[in-house]
């Protein structure tokens, strides 16, 4: 488990590499994530802070900070202490998994880093924990291959065989390639987050270079990571239309249109998520009250907006009639339509 290294140690440790590795290692550039640290669980829509560092010895320009096989951002204003540069960012994820966030350093001297990455869970903890990472050779086909190793017992650990490539590894803008996993004597393999038979093969089509990991866990528990790096030449000719529409209206799900409640003093409002390609930023709900059924007022605390989950609790005083409604709001902003109008009264007793 990654833990945060104070800045003392760090220059301790960049001095001790650049006094034992000598000139052949002066071109190389480093990068880090310190926050957040391996295997920790957030809540679903708790912003994530990313931090960490980046060195090289003329300098970095950037760090590029990637979720899983996606970019997320560009980091140019690097905070600079000594030979550190340092990158901070925050990321709130759309709904519970599994991520893995990469970071990638750009040094001034035209040399990328290895990626850096550290894995986190939102919502239900994941069993998963990245002991070891491995990063492919510059060949097609990188290959990595562990050597049977004899136990006490002289048992014979099965040859692990893991081989992750792209089929081509350059393409036009636009054009498609072809991402593909050959492995032997593992636990597991996930790409894209989804649990991957142990051959298998993913075609992408791309606008801009992307870099895919392969996470595969080994016999003896170590987690391998292989990554593969897809260059992209040119521009897409025609873009990416962007999202212009609105998510469907949810379906009110608790309480029952027309039920009638026992006397208390706050009732929760459950409805049914909807999707969306953008996804689903936030839900709005509005609920009134009346004493009659005729004059409807604004229920007290509402509108309420903002909200991540999919449900809600609100005031309500015994006595009265009650109505409410839900929308909801994609990632691109697109302002989905109400659903309708689901009432429930609260007895005076």
């Amino acid at each position: 488990m990654k833990t945060r290294i104070s800045l003392a140690f760090i220059f301790f440790l960049l001095f001790m590499l650049s006094a034992c590795t000598g000139a052949s290692q002066s071109g190389g550039t480093l990068v880090w994530i310190d926050v957040p640290t391996n295997n920790l669980t957030f809540k679903p829509g708790e912003p994530i802070n990313i931090e960490g560092y980046a060195s090289s010895p003329e300098g970095v320009n950037r760090v590029e900070i990637l979720i899983g096989t996606k970019p997320q951002e560009q980091i140019d204003n690097l905070s600079q202490e000594g030979r550190l540069f340092g990158f901070q960012t925050s990321w709130t994820p759309s709904k519970p998994g599994v991520y893995v966030i990469f970071a990638i350093a750009y040094g001034a001297n035209g040399v990328t880093s290895e990626p850096d990455s550290t894995t986190i869970s939102v919502g239900e903890k994941d069993d998963v924990q990245i002991l070891e990472t491995i990063t492919p050779t510059s060949t097609i086909t990188p290959t990595v291959e562990i050597s049977p190793t004899p136990t006490s017992t002289s048992t014979l650990i099965p040859e692990t065989v893991i081989q992750f490539w792209a089929d081509p590894t350059s393409i036009k803008a636009g054009a498609c390639t072809t991402l593909q996993w050959r492995t032997e004597n593992v636990q597991k393999v996930i790409f894209g987050g989804i649990e991957q038979p142990f051959r298998g093969k993913e075609q992408v089509c791309l606008c801009e270079s992307a870099t895919y990991p392969l996470t595969v866990t080994m016999l003896d528990g170590i987690v391998a990571k292989p990554y593969v790096n897809v260059e992209v030449i040119g521009m897409c000719e025609t873009p990416v239309p962007s999202d212009t529409t609105p998510p469907p209206a949810p379906s009110q799900a608790v309480p029952s249109d027309g039920l009638s409640i026992a006397c208390k003093s706050s009732q929760s409002l459950v409805w049914l998520p909807v999707e969306d390609p953008s996804g689903i930023d936030q839900y709005h709900v509005q609920a009134q009250r009346s004493s009659d059924l005729n004059t409807w007022e604004a229920a007290p605390g509402n509108p309420i907006l903002g909200i991540k989950d999919k449900q809600t609790s609100i005031s309500v005083e015994c006595g009265w009639h009650y109505r409410w409604r839900v929308r909801a709001i994609d990632g691109k902003g697109n302002i989905g339509p109400f659903s309708g109008w689901s009432r429930f009264s609260v007895t005076l007793n």
